[in-house]
């Protein structure tokens, strides 16, 4: 028992270092740019023109370095490509920030090894942000329930389209909201002379019935609250196909989306619309 207590703690504690080496160097590349910035005389700098290898070591580093935090952080969470772009580029402006804050409260322009202080600063920056981005993801304020992504299949109490009530049903989530997640409806009634359903396979995540069902394709999602999911996690990923036919079909939202509508409803093209506002063209 005491030397699987002592393997255990050595494990522990060489995954911490493990850790900690991969966010310090995660760090240094983060600042890179800042602290080659501005050094006093006797540091190591960039030459005044910097060749195409100096510069992308430099400053295409900490893009790297930023879009594989995202990555890991985003790694078994499926979501749209700019999702991991917005989360690499507030992290590198916050990266940047962090090491600018640390150079002026510790006075680094007159020490002598400002390296580690500065790596630290991005490092830790880094880190929080991946942590900010999994607690968001594991449910937030929402009693630490897992928070729905789009493409997975959930099970929750899915209200009617036509009447009030609702009846918990497998689902598909489209698109996470702050206070609710739109999502379609799944059935396993047989749907297959509707225009309106598509036949979804049962990869997995219907164990009970062990048959194919039927989505919502072509409708707007329902809306469904946070804690009417009977379930602290998803039942599995929507296929790949049908999502890619639900994301396809599906009817656009939010205000820009309904001013195309009524552009389009009204017969009038976005270049007349466009015309009426600028005047008629000049020749």
């Amino acid at each position: 028992m005491a030397r699987r207590t002592d393997s255990s703690c050595l494990g522990k504690a060489v995954k911490g270092y493990l850790l900690l080496t991969a966010w310090l160097t995660a760090g240094y590349a983060l600042a890179l740019p800042i602290a080659l910035a501005d050094l006093p005389a006797g540091r190591y700098t960039l030459p005044e023109q910097p060749t195409a290898g100096q510069a992308a070591a430099v400053y295409g580093a900490p893009f790297a370095v930023a879009l594989g935090v995202a990555a890991f952080t985003r790694w078994s969470r499926r979501g749209p490509w700019w999702a991991y772009a917005g989360h690499a580029a507030v992290l590198l402006v916050a990266s940047q920030a962090a090491v600018v804050w640390a150079e002026a409260r510790f006075d680094l322009s007159q020490g002598d090894t400002p390296g580690l202080i500065q790596s630290g600063a991005a490092a830790l920056t880094a880190y929080l942000s991946h942590r900010a981005v999994r607690w968001w993801d594991d449910g937030g304020f929402h009693h630490g329930r897992r928070r729905p992504a789009p493409g997975e299949i959930w099970h929750a109490y899915v209200p009617y389209r036509d009447t009030e009530g609702g009846k918990e049903r497998y689902c598909v989530v489209m698109r996470p909201r702050l206070r609710h997640v739109e999502v379609l409806q799944i059935t396993s009634q047989d749907k297959d002379r509707r225009a309106d359903h598509i036949r979804i396979p049962n990869a997995g995540w219907d164990h009970s019935s062990g048959k194919d069902h039927w989505v919502e394709i072509g409708l707007p999602p329902r809306v469904v609250r946070y804690d009417w999911f009977t379930e602290a996690g998803p039942k599995g990923d929507c296929p790949k196909q049908t999502w890619r036919q639900l994301r396809a079909r599906q009817p656009a939202t939010g205000p820009v989306s309904a001013l195309r509508s009524r552009i389009s409803g009204s017969g009038i093209t976005p270049t007349a619309t466009a015309r009426t506002v600028r005047g008629p063209r000049r020749r």
